[in-house]
């Protein structure tokens, strides 16, 4: 709210640009993400007011997610560095959002680095840290995404029997809850146990649960829902290449690139690229085995026995 004089609180409008950054980060759009982020850490850093000290812890984790899926993996770890090292203190609850955010975000950039383990421990530290104040409502969706970038983590580490029970086990709570947030987590979930399931080499089990994703939320116009159900559709071509199902892979690159539509949004490219380069590919395959097939000789046709 403004103040008397009509100018919004340094407090106020701090927060409502790092909302307005998470929220550009979701939807991959990283260069309206990383000004606003810079404008608060630089007008606000060296301020003693603790509501303006957590914007700045957000603005770094933030910052540092951003360019991180620019590919500066090390400089965004220097910004969860500067996180942990400011503003983490069992003393300073009032601070806890920001360092949360600044350590899940590193634990996702560790994976990008293929750092699996250093990636788990600092999820483990995370909900460690946390645990007791779990659902505090400033914490509760760090610490929920915390749980299911475990997940993450099992399947990317071939730890697909952990990623499986525990993608199963935290189904059992998420599932038929109407909260927008932890409708998200059940999608993140679903992904996650179908990615387990092929890697135990259910290949079956693993594209119904490809499927199933789709199915449940393909309508959704929730950015983060259509970028988790061009994974899954993703993920359902991978098996099916794999298995060598060519007419099967080819309808399901056809699905991303529907369901991506004309003017994909940045979190759909990864698969409509993916889409676009394997569906040439699949073509040609289809084709020369076409040609194979008209070259070969045909066997010679039945003879009928002569009545006698």
């Amino acid at each position: 709210m403004p103040d008397a004089e009509g100018a919004v609180p340094p407090e106020v409008e701090a927060k409502e640009k790092m909302d307005r950054a998470r929220a550009c980060i979701r939807s991959g759009e990283l260069e309206e993400a990383i000004p606003l982020c810079d404008d608060v850490y630089r007008r606000f850093t060296l301020s003693k007011s603790p509501a303006l000290q957590l914007q700045v812890a957000r603005a770094l984790g933030h910052r540092g997610a951003a360019i991180s899926e620019k590919g500066m993996f090390n400089e965004a770890l220097v910004h969860f560095d500067e996180v942990e090292r400011r503003f983490w203190s069992p003393r300073r609850p009032e601070l806890w959002e920001g360092v949360a955010w600044g350590m899940l975000y590193r634990a996702r950039v560790l994976l990008e680095m293929d750092r699996e383990d250093m990636c788990s421990n600092w999820l483990e530290r995370m909900l460690s840290r946390f645990k007791a104040s779990a659902q505090r409502p400033d914490l509760r969706i760090p610490m929920e995404m915390a749980r299911t970038a475990v997940l993450a983590a099992h399947n990317q580490g071939q730890r697909f029997e952990e990623g499986l029970s525990q993608s199963e086990a935290l189904l059992k709570e998420y599932d038929g809850n109407a909260d927008p947030f932890l409708v998200e987590q059940t999608a993140v979930t679903l992904l996650q146990r179908a990615i387990a399931l092929h890697g135990l080499g259910h290949v079956d089990e693993a594209l119904e649960a490809f499927d199933e994703l789709d199915v449940r939320y393909c309508e959704s116009t929730d950015p983060r829902l259509r970028a988790l159900v061009s994974s899954a559709l993703m993920g359902r071509a991978i098996v099916l290449l794999r298995e060598e199902f060519l007419p099967e892979a080819l309808g399901v690159l056809d699905a991303i690139l529907e369901h991506a539509g004309p003017n994909p949004g940045p979190r759909l490219l990864e698969p409509v690229n993916f889409a676009k380069f394997h569906r040439e590919v699949v073509e040609r395959e289809m084709q020369v085995e076409s040609e194979r097939a008209a070259r070969r000789p045909k066997p010679p046709p039945l003879m009928r026995p002569k009545p006698r």
